[in-house]
């Protein structure tokens, strides 16, 4: 497996990972001992998002893997970068939730399917900034809580309803999907912005 780390190719490993999620994780300490953090993750010219990196890619070997390209950025900058987007993004999203169940209870049911597929792609940038933001201040998921639970908890059952909600979607049961939206999915959206308040504070506390 060929790696290159912001555009220089052949990074050396003090020991060969096994598998991608192990590079890309020997690769993040490489720059955290330089002030950096992992930006951006591309496997054989496909980019991968933090989540997709742990839940599709992270035992893949090595060994059927081409090229692996991390992109890197200083971990302040990136922090802060990451923040600004979750700011931006999340004041809407709970409202977004009430307005579609709303579709989904109504005569044309039909006119939510688009938006909703565009709400669970804004969701899922959204979990990836918080992941980019906590991977760099080094943070575990297990060990950050919100309301007692920690925050891997909260992502698990996040996406346990986003599943229920596209099944919904795929059988047509728009009942469901809009119950699912109004009383499942808003009020974790809701969420969200404390989430985004959690890891302010942190990178606060590391900043300082």
């Amino acid at each position: 497996m060929d790696v290159t780390v912001d555009g220089q190719r052949n990074f050396a490993f003090s020991r060969e990972p096994e598998t991608v999620l192990a590079a890309v994780s020997a690769v993040s300490d490489y720059l955290r001992g330089r002030g950096r953090a992992v930006l951006a993750v591309n496997l054989d010219g496909e980019s991968v998002s933090a989540i997709d990196l742990t839940s599709q890619y992270g035992e893949k070997p090595t060994a059927e893997v081409g090229q692996l390209a991390i992109t890197s950025e200083d971990i302040a900058t990136l922090v802060q970068t990451a923040l600004d987007e979750l700011r931006e993004a999340l004041p809407e999203l709970p409202e977004a939730c009430h307005r579609l169940a709303e579709v989904f209870q109504s005569e044309t049911p039909e006119d939510g399917y688009d938006p909703f597929h565009r709400l669970a792609e804004i969701w899922g940038h959204i979990k990836s900034r918080e992941l980019a933001v906590a991977n760099a201040l080094n943070l575990s998921l297990e060990e950050l809580r919100l309301e007692g639970a920690p925050l891997v908890q909260v992502h698990q059952e996040l996406n346990e309803h986003l599943n229920e909600a596209i099944a919904a979607l795929e059988r047509q049961d728009c009942v469901s999907l809009g119950d699912l939206l109004e009383y499942e999915l808003a009020p974790r959206a809701e969420q969200e912005m404390q989430i985004a308040a959690l890891l302010q504070q942190r990178a606060h506390d590391a900043a300082g």
